[in-house]
């Protein structure tokens, strides 16, 4: 009787046992499950995250790229603009003396000064063999063809060359805006004055292309003396 009261008790542990690590296991596969879909969660909000920043990222580069192509196109539009401004051909309506003339002129003077209120520039153009002082008997002469630039007033300058026809020119730093006249100075001398001028501080100059657009303002300045 014994044994089997201890059988029957023994078999209910067992049942009691069996229950509680189904229970137990029970538990573990649904804190176990949690914890999955709480990873899930986890994984699919950095996913999420990721993306819209990798998105952004995205956005953000072609934008730069838009923009680089966008500020290139404008460089060279500009560049495009300035080169047809330099090569536009603004000098249809003057001769190639006028150019060579307003050339000199901007590169020897305007460049140096800023001569914005002179309306005319006066050519003389001046023969190989004439006077370089025209109001000396004893002058000495020109010994080639030269051409003289002046502005209306004395504090806007004169140029006195010649051209050498390869793009240089001969400048006469000493022939002064306008000779004194006999009355305030001494002509004694004007032979050894004048020949001086016309020998010594000869400057030869390369005239550069400059841009025709002011080459030409100039060149509607230009005015032959009488």
């Amino acid at each position: 009787m014994k044994k089997i009261i201890l059988a029957i008790s023994i078999a209910g542990l067992l049942v009691i046992l069996v229950g509680c690590n189904s229970n137990s296991s029970s538990d573990t596969i649904t804190s176990q499950s949690k914890d999955n879909e709480t990873q899930n969660k986890i994984d699919e909000e950095t996913n999420t995250s990721d993306s819209a920043d990798n998105t952004e990222s995205r956005n953000k580069q072609k934008k730069e790229q838009n923009d680089n192509k966008n500020q290139e196109k404008n460089n060279d539009s500009n560049k495009n603009q300035q080169s047809t401004d330099k090569k536009k051909s603004y000098l249809n309506n003057f001769n190639s003396e006028e150019i060579e003339y307003a050339r000199v002129w901007y590169q020897l003077i305007s460049t140096r000064n800023d001569l914005k209120g002179i309306r005319d520039v006066y050519v003389t153009e001046i023969p190989k063999g004439s006077k370089v002082n025209p109001q000396a008997q004893n002058s000495a002469v020109y010994k080639e063809n030269v051409v003289k630039l002046e502005a209306p007033m004395r504090a806007g300058g004169s140029i006195t060359y010649s051209s050498n026809g390869d793009g240089t020119i001969n400048v006469y730093n000493n022939i002064p805006y306008k000779w004194e006249s006999s009355q305030t100075s001494d002509y004694s001398q004007m032979d050894k004055v004048t020949r001086k001028a016309i020998e010594d501080n000869i400057e030869t100059i390369y005239i550069k292309p400059h841009d025709n657009k002011q080459v030409a303002k100039l060149a509607n300045k230009i005015k032959y003396s009488e």
